[in-house]
């Protein structure tokens, strides 16, 4: 099967749910962690003539910055680049066209920002930087039309130019666009389930694309109103959440079970 981006948006702006979000994918993001030290030798910094290696990024990134300067701004981190780009005009904002078929940039001079990034645990490790899960919500009241929304920060004009997150924001380097993960039937299916239980429980607009859009919503959607009639709305949250967490774990453990299976099928 071929890999696939999965690309997500959203838009929240009532601070509690947004913190409630981050809670539970604290979670997520520390048990794919866990694995993630399993899995990797312990880093050692080595001195290459008078230069030393840098350190790996962080697996996981916690972001709370107030940011300044020249900020780029996806019109793609919407369903509707283009009405974001009209109310951006409308705002008196600066909009940056493309050089090419990329999305129009909205430029701002000061935001904040505030969530999570974190690397998802891929026992092969197929996609380096393009492996990271972003949930960083831009925070700018004066313009409601983004505040509030779902955002990866990126090094360039474009993701993957350079490291991101807060490697890029102390390099003053910002911009931000939609939020992606690169997947290759590992953690597929899954992202469908977390995905689906955001937008159920938490964020009502929120969306992703894998090979169709809100893939396996409607489905995951039965389930989870059962359990809110069942158990009401608080403990269906941590259930089924508990449920996601359990699942990727199973991924997980599967995962590296055949990876291991494989190598040593090339070593007879």
């Amino acid at each position: 099967m071929p890999s696939v981006d999965v690309v997500w948006t959203g838009h929240c702006r009532d601070p509690q749910i947004r913190y409630r979000l981050l809670g539970h994918l604290h979670r997520l993001a520390a048990l794919s962690e866990t694995y993630l030290r399993q899995d990797e030798p312990s880093f050692v910094l080595s001195l290459v003539g008078e230069k030393f290696t840098p350190p790996p990024r962080a697996h996981i990134e916690t972001i709370d910055h107030d940011v300044s300067g020249r900020i780029l701004i996806s019109s793609w981190i919407g369903p509707h680049p283009d009405t974001l780009v009209t109310r951006a005009r409308e705002a008196g904002l600066t909009v940056v066209e493309p050089d090419g078929d990329g999305p129009q940039l909205i430029q701002l001079d000061r935001v904040r920002l505030r969530g999570l990034d974190f690397k998802l645990f891929d026992p092969e490790g197929l996609y380096p930087g393009a492996d990271r899960m972003s949930f960083v919500f831009l925070e700018c009241p004066e313009f409601h039309f983004l505040d509030g929304r779902l955002v990866e920060i990126a090094a360039g004009a474009t993701k993957g130019e350079s490291r991101g997150g807060t490697d890029a924001l102390r390099a003053g380097k910002v911009y931000l666009t939609s939020p992606s993960v690169h997947l290759r039937a590992y953690l597929e299916d899954w992202t469908d389930c977390l995905f689906s239980w955001i937008r159920f429980f938490l964020v009502g607009d929120f969306s992703w694309q894998r090979r169709e859009e809100l893939q396996g919503y409607s489905d995951y959607r039965g389930v989870f109103e059962q359990l809110q009639t069942e158990r009401g709305s608080a403990a269906a949250e941590e259930a089924t959440f508990d449920a996601v967490l359990s699942t990727f774990e199973h991924h997980a453990e599967h995962r590296i079970e055949e990876v291991q299976n494989l190598a040593r099928a090339e070593t007879r």
